[in-house]
């Protein structure tokens, strides 16, 4: 438990220095290294946000994660910056993944949660997979469009961040741009229109948005995955966490209002961010430590 608290705490911690940028698998990522040089491989998926990995929380994790003994890469996904998900950006993560060695594991925060999912399911990755650690994610985003055009979770009502209908509609329009079916649905705000609106898609699209969806994929994840959620959070319904509970196999869940969206803050349930955190890094501690890594070259 020592260990994830120390992450935790240079995580909160202000003022501390970033990680070297290099490159991986032609994307630029921040990486910081053990003071040994080598260990265990953790890949961060950040979330959707306009500083991107330069957000300095992320720096801040990546460093607690080398002071206890791992190797920690934090790509600049195609996008994610704007909010967009497509099989584009799942595709540079598993190849950031296969990158960092024969063994990794994966850590996501909210966009980037999912996309942890996502990629830890891919056919050539999941047997390189130790652990998965997916902090606010999303399921479905059929059920994520219907928050964002309507407002509507499901059946009631859910005031959601602003950010979701943006995200979720810029996400839709780069992965069907030339279905003619989708401006009436991102244009629609009537919820009991939503499913015949939906099903006028092509087919190619709702198989592209069921493929960016993680509860398509996470059965297919082989390592345990840890799941965190705020039970208030106001991105993404605490159902769709525990959606992805029950549609996988390992998979342990923990909600928790020491969750902010993806930031802890001191509440009662931070021993339970922490321990959750504390699997994670052990599971991916449990193998050979990889050989330091190198950056690829710029593409």
């Amino acid at each position: 438990m020592i260990r994830a608290l120390t992450v935790l705490a240079a995580t909160c911690r202000v003022g501390s220095d970033p990680p070297a940028r290099e490159r991986f698998a032609g994307v630029d990522a921040l990486v910081a290294r053990p003071r040994g040089g080598s260990g265990p491989a953790v890949v961060y998926a950040n979330a959707a946000t306009a500083r991107g990995i330069d957000e300095p929380a992320v720096g801040r994790f990546l460093a607690g994660l080398a002071r206890v003994g791992f190797v920690a890469i934090a790509p600049e996904l195609p996008t994610v910056r704007d909010g967009e998900v497509t099989p584009a950006t799942i595709d540079a993560l598993v190849a950031v993944a296969h990158a960092a060695g024969p063994h990794v594991s994966l850590v996501g925060a909210s966009t980037g949660a999912g996309l942890a999912i996502l990629a830890a399911g891919d056919s050539g990755l999941a047997h390189r997979v130790d652990s998965v650690l997916a902090i606010a994610p999303y399921a479905s985003l059929e059920r994520i469009l219907r928050l964002a055009t309507t407002g509507y979770y499901g059946d009631r009502p859910f005031d959601a961040a602003p950010l979701v209908a943006r995200a979720t509609v810029r996400s839709l329009l780069a992965c069907a741009p030339g279905d003619p079916a989708v401006p009436a649905l991102v244009q629609n705000r009537d919820p009991e229109r939503f499913d015949a609106l939906y099903a006028a898609l092509d087919p190619s699209t709702r198989e592209l948005v069921e493929e960016v969806s993680p509860a398509s994929r996470i059965a297919r994840v082989s390592a345990p995955v840890e799941l965190l959620a705020d039970p208030s959070d106001a991105f993404f319904p605490v159902e769709e966490a525990r959606a992805l509970a029950r549609a996988g196999g390992d998979v342990r869940l923990t909600v928790t209002p020491a969750l902010e969206h993806v930031r802890p803050r001191l509440r009662p349930g931070l021993v339970q961010v922490a321990a959750a955190l504390e699997r994670t890094l052990r599971r991916a501690a449990d193998v050979q430590p990889a050989p330091s890594l190198r950056p690829s070259p710029a593409r």
